[in-house]
């Protein structure tokens, strides 16, 4: 028999419904969360948690509705209800192309407050001083002449917590863009996550014995680029997730010609189809 389309219109309404209370439990139960926690100084977003529910989603999802938009409309759900938690609110260097505004705007939520900074420095002075919960700034390349995260060296330094697009981007203005995105909360681990090693050495070393020192110290990873030419500062990128007590990052201290290492922080690894 031919479907009766009122009986399936009164279904999609039903189900509409029963969507709409969900939601509404869920952010009930944010809210206990929330007074259970008490007065917060900083975002409530999580970005390892964040990460584990989209991958177990995104790995549950069948049918002819799209991923990426079954993701989306988590995010706007995920960044509504940390809103409720806490202080929320977004710095994002927009200099050199719209692209970091569109992929900001896609994982934070079409609501939350995103301001505009034209210098990467303005971006980080602005989330360590607290004027921002979060910054978004362009992934590191060997070209960039003007590095952000040179100056992380501080424990009190904002870390980075997240790699962005961790979803396949939507109708974004420029697709090949990246960032990390930095905040004053640490890191935590997804089950699934690359960190950020920042290392000075006592003489400018070749791109090639980083990746040596990496490897001697039992770390899978490579050097991503150098603060500029002549520097001693370089960026390194490493399989899993680290904090700065770990054994191998005081082994990697001890190499030939390493005169410090920090870990600024890591990311959960991007859902399958990002770069």
């Amino acid at each position: 028999m031919k479907p009766n389309l009122d009986d399936l219109r009164r279904e999609i309404d039903e189900i509409d419904t029963s969507l709409h209370d969900l939601i509404m439990r869920r952010a009930a139960i944010v809210e206990q969360v929330a007074e259970a926690k008490g007065p917060q100084l900083d975002s409530g977003m999580r970005p390892g948690r964040e990460a584990r529910i989209l991958r177990r989603l995104a790995a549950r999802h069948e049918g002819h509705f799209g991923r990426g938009s079954l993701l989306r409309i988590w995010r706007e759900i995920v960044s509504t209800l940390t809103a409720m938690q806490g202080p929320y609110s977004v710095a994002v260097f927009t200099d050199d192309s719209d692209g970091l505004w569109d992929l900001t705007r896609d994982h934070f939520g079409s609501y939350t407050s995103l301001s505009s900074c034209a210098t990467r420095r303005e971006v980080v002075a602005g989330v360590a001083d607290g004027n921002w919960t979060h910054g978004v700034l362009p992934y590191p390349t060997e070209t960039d002449d003007r590095p952000w995260w040179d100056g992380l060296w501080s424990p009190d330094a904002p870390r980075v917590v997240l790699r962005l697009p961790f979803v396949e981007p939507g109708n974004v203005r420029d697709r090949g863009v990246s960032a990390l995105v930095i905040a004053r909360v640490p890191p935590e681990p997804s089950d699934d996550d690359r960190s950020l090693l920042l290392m000075e050495t006592t003489v400018e070393v070749r791109r090639p014995v980083i990746g040596e020192l990496l490897t001697s110290a039992g770390l899978e990873g490579e050097n991503i680029c150098a603060a500029a030419d002549g520097t001693t500062q370089y960026l390194a990128e490493v399989a899993g997730f680290l904090e700065n007590s770990d054994d191998r990052l005081a082994k990697l201290a001890k190499q030939k010609n390493i005169e410090r290492v920090r870990v600024i922080g890591s990311y959960p690894v991007p859902l399958d189809g990002n770069s």
